[in-house]
C-alpha cells in the first residue's frame, strides 16, 4: 500500500511525509476514522515511507528491499497486532498464529472491516465470538521489544482496532508505549478511539482520517466503471463505505439483484405467502452471511427512503428511477405508525446474522413480522 494508491487527503498525506522528512516522527500514534476510511492503507503507507531505503518526495521508492517486502505485508520488522479469535488447538491467542492469513485479507482489501476479518476464521469459531486483543498479545510485543530491530531503522507495531483490547493487555503495554526501545514505533489503528482507555489514549499522537469525498471514490474505482459497474449504486448502498465496495467487487456480488429482491420480498411478506416466502428464505439463505448483511442494510436504505417520502419532500430520495417509482408506491405502507417497528426488526436481524444465527430461522420469522407491521393503517394520511 502506497500513498499514490489512496484517493484524495493530500493534506494528511502531506503532514504524514513532512513528519518523517523532518525526524519529528512520534513514537505512538493513532490514526482514527469511521469504518471505510482510509485509517488502516494510511498507516501501513507511513509505515512503508518511514523504512523506504529510497524514499521520494511524494512516496516510496517501490524498488528497495524494504519496499519490496512491504508489498508482502511480510517486512521483519513489521508486526501487526489484530483481534484475534481464541481457539482450543493453541495454548495462546496471539496475532502470530494468524499473520498469514491476515496479510492475505489486508493485501485483497485493506479496508476490511472486523466482522469480515472475524468471518474468516470459520469453522474455528463456532461460538461466534467477536475478537479481541488478549493480555498473550501485549506480552508477546514486550517480548519483540527487547530484540534488536532486524534490517531497518525502525520497528513498527500497527495495532488495528485496539479499541477491543481487553483491559489487561492495556495495562500491560502503557509503560512500553510511553518509553519504547529506539527504533520503535507504535501505529494505532481505530474506529471508535473513544473506548481506549484514558491511560492509553493520553500516551499518542492522533491524526484524524476523513471520510472519501464522493469523487475519490468514484477515482478510486474508475477501472471498474469501464466494466459497466454502476459505482453510484455501490457508493449508495455502502453509504461510502469504500472497504465494502471493494468486498462487493472482490466477492464478485455486484450482479446482485438486490431492488428485485427486496420488492419480491416485500410483496410475498405483505400478502403473507407462506409457501413463496419459504422460497424465497431458502435463496437468500444460501447467499452468505456478508451478502446477507449487505442486502439488510439495503432493505434499512429503503425503508428509509419511503419514510422521507412520506414526510418530507419525494425529490430528496436517493435512489434510482426504478427504485423511486417502487418507493413512491409502497411509501403508503410505510409511516408513522409502523416504520419505527420494522427498523428495529430489521436491524435485530443484522445483529442475528452477524452473530451467526441461521439464516433461514431470521428471515422466515423476519418475514412475518414485517409483513404484520405493513397491514397496521395509518392514523392519518399526509397532505402532499
Amino acid at each position: 500500500m502506497y500513498f499514490t494508491d489512496i484517493p484524495g487527503l493530500e493534506e494528511t498525506k502531506n503532514k504524514l511525509r513532512k513528519s518523517i522528512v523532518e525526524n519529528k516522527i512520534a513514537h505512538a500514534q493513532l490514526f482514527y476514522g469511521k469504518e471505510g476510511c482510509a485509517k488502516l492503507p494510511l498507516s501501513i503507507a507511513y509505515a512503508r515511507y518511514l523504512n523506504c531505503e529510497k524514499r521520494e518526495k511524494t512516496d516510496s521508492c517501490g524498488h528497495c528491499m524494504s519496499c519490496l517486502k512491504y508489498d508482502k505485508l511480510s517486512h521483519p520488522d513489521l508486526h501487526f497486532v489484530f483481534p484475534t479469535v481464541k481457539k482450543s488447538s493453541t495454548k495462546i491467542s496471539i496475532s502470530d498464529n494468524d499473520v498469514l492469513r491476515w496479510r492475505e485479507e489486508v493485501t485483497s482489501n485493506p479496508y476490511i472491516t472486523i466482522e469480515e476479518w472475524i468471518e474468516t476464521y470459520g469453522s474455528e469459531n463456532k461460538t461466534g465470538k467477536k475478537g479481541m486483543i488478549y493480555k498473550d498479545e501485549a506480552v508477546s510485543i514486550v517480548e519483540k521489544t527487547r530484540l534488536k530491530n532486524y534490517e531497518s531503522k525502525y520497528r513498527v507495531f500497527l495495532i488495528w482496532l485496539p479499541e477491543l483490547m481487553n483491559l489487561d493487555a492495556s495495562n500491560k503495554l502503557l509503560k512500553i508505549i510511553e518509553e519504547p526501545p529506539s527504533g520503535t514505533v507504535f501505529l494505532f489503528v481505530s474506529k471508535q478511539p473513544e473506548k481506549l482507555i484514558a491511560t492509553v489514549s493520553s500516551r499518542l499522537q492522533k491524526t484524524k482520517i476523513r471520510n472519501f469525498y464522493l469523487e475519490e471514490i468514484k477515482w478510486f474505482f474508475k477501472d471498474y466503471e469501464k466494466k459497466e459497474l454502476n459505482i453510484n449504486y455501490l457508493v449508495n448502498l455502502t453509504k461510502g463505505n469504500v472497504g465494502k465496495i471493494k468486498k462487493i467487487i472482490n466477492d464478485k456480488t455486484e450482479h446482485l439483484a438486490f431492488f428485485d429482491s427486496f420488492s419480491s420480498w416485500m410483496r410475498l411478506a405483505y400478502k403473507m405467502n407462506v409457501i413463496d416466502l419459504t422460497n424465497w428464505v431458502n435463496s437468500i439463505a444460501q447467499t452468505g452471511r456478508n451478502n446477507q448483511k449487505l442486502f439488510l442494510e439495503y432493505a434499512i436504505k429503503m425503508i428509509r427512503e419511503c419514510v422521507l417520502v412520506n414526510f418530507t419532500d419525494p425529490s430528496l430520495a436517493r435512489v434510482s428511477e426504478k427504485e423511486k417509482q417502487f418507493v413512491l408506491n409502497f411509501s403508503p405502507f410505510v409511516h408513522e405508525k409502523n416504520s419505527i417497528s420494522i427498523f428495529e426488526e430489521l436491524e435485530g436481524a443484522y445483529k442475528s446474522i452477524g452473530r451467526n444465527a441461521n439464516p433461514k430461522i431470521i428471515f422466515f420469522d423476519l418475514s412475518l413480522k414485517i409483513g404484520k407491521c405493513l397491514k397496521v393503517k395509518r392514523k392519518f394520511v399526509q397532505n402532499k
